[in-house]
């Protein structure tokens, strides 16, 4: 018999593991087709490294707990699990074997289920650390509707002595710079990165230039001052960032690159103050090292616009879409004739990576996938 939802949408916590090929990126892809075919990704606990369970002679695994919003049914829901598994290449060969990907039903909302091939909630769930750590991360005071106890509670009672602790990640590039127009979410992008791989960050001083102000609102007169300002603010704190040597921080992750003071400069100067500029520039700019990879967030201008709204800085709300419209293409003139070196075009629409795990994924699955000198170019699915 299906069992039937009588109301629109329910939470659930999924519970996801992998310990065959690119582990990271199989969670990630996970979450990407969660987003498509079971309903909103609305948070995720970190990732862990846990020893196998039940058959110890294998690889590791990646576990992370997920909570999601969903329409769908239980009956349903495991459905969709199941298409998702077979989608992503899982074999069932053996009983608590090596897998590409494996997806749980934890909980869902407080329902009580016990059929043949569903039951919920888990039976195992209150005896594995691989579960109960990422799911206390995620949901600790989430009672369990039979045993009566939180998340938190069965974790602190938990038998199982198998090691779970947190999976250290690395990007594959030591130094990486996010660009994009005013507005792209750079800044949150290179503070998600720092936080999720340990990453030195280096962020941009834009609400120190005493001109910016001024500029948005009569460009012709404060351009100048603007631009000189920043580049010898640029130029100074780069140098005391890229001139440090961390030995527990030995990637860097920063939201601007140094040309892109150049960039500015020349759709902001008149001709004689860009050349001026320029002779500049390139003395400040010999010796400081190039990206291992660019990365440029690509949004169309309305999106541009109304993001810079919703952040409410008052010497920013005069910016045209005009004006963002020539920055954008300033930064494409750039791409056709930039120098050798690795950078990538993420078209991201109106994606809110910071508040969907899904659209954050295939963000770190395109920074993460190999990519060659010269210039490649991404979507995202949305």
């Amino acid at each position: 018999m299906i069992y039937i939802c009588t109301r629109m949408n329910r939470k659930a916590v999924l519970h996801t593991g992998s310990n065959l090929g690119e582990r990271d990126s199989q969670l990630r892809r996970a979450l990407v087709l969660m987003e498509e075919r079971v309903g909103t990704v609305l948070s995720t606990s970190s990732v862990y490294e846990t020893e196998p369970w039940g058959n110890t002679g294998q690889a590791s695994f990646l576990n992370q707990a997920i909570l999601v919003s969903t329409a769908l049914s239980p009956q349903d829901l495991m459905q969709a699990i199941l298409d998702i598994e077979l989608v992503m290449g899982r074999v069932r060969r053996e009983p608590w074997g090596e897998r590409i990907i494996d997806i749980d039903i934890i909980f869902y909302a407080d329902e009580i289920i016990a059929e043949e091939n569903l039951s919920i909630p888990h039976p195992r769930m209150s005896v594995r650390n691989f579960v109960l750590v990422p799911l206390a991360e995620l949901v600790p005071e989430w009672r369990h509707p039979v045993l009566m106890q939180t998340v938190r509670e069965l974790l602190d009672a938990c038998p199982d002595t198998l090691k779970t602790i947190p999976h250290v990640a690395r990007l594959p590039h030591p130094f990486i710079v996010i660009e994009g127009n005013i507005g792209a979410g750079k800044t949150t992008l290179c503070q998600m990165l720092s936080r999720d791989f340990g990453c030195r960050l280096v962020l941009e001083q834009f609400a120190d230039n005493p001109f910016l102000p001024y500029f948005y609102t009569n460009p012709d007169r404060y351009a100048f001052p603007v631009e000189l300002f920043f580049m010898t603010e640029r130029h100074k704190q780069l140098q005391e960032e890229l001139g440090q040597h961390s030995l527990f921080q030995e990637h860097i992750v920063a939201d601007y690159f140094f040309l892109k003071t150049l960039l500015f400069a020349k759709n902001n100067l008149q001709e004689e103050e860009y050349r001026l500029f320029q002779r500049l520039f390139s003395v400040l700019n010999a010796s400081f090292p190039k990206p291992d990879l660019l990365v440029f967030l690509h949004r169309p201008v309305d999106t541009l616009l109304d993001n810079i709204r919703k952040r409410g800085r008052a010497y920013e709300q005069e910016i045209s879409g005009d004006y963002l419209q020539q920055i954008q293409q300033v930064y494409f003139d750039f791409f056709r004739t930039a120098p050798p070196m690795p950078m990538l075009i993420l078209d991201i629409g109106q994606a809110d990576f910071q508040t969907k795990p899904a659209s954050y994924a295939q963000i770190l699955d395109a920074i993460q996938a190999p990519i060659h000198s010269g210039v490649s170019r991404k979507s995202l699915d949305e």
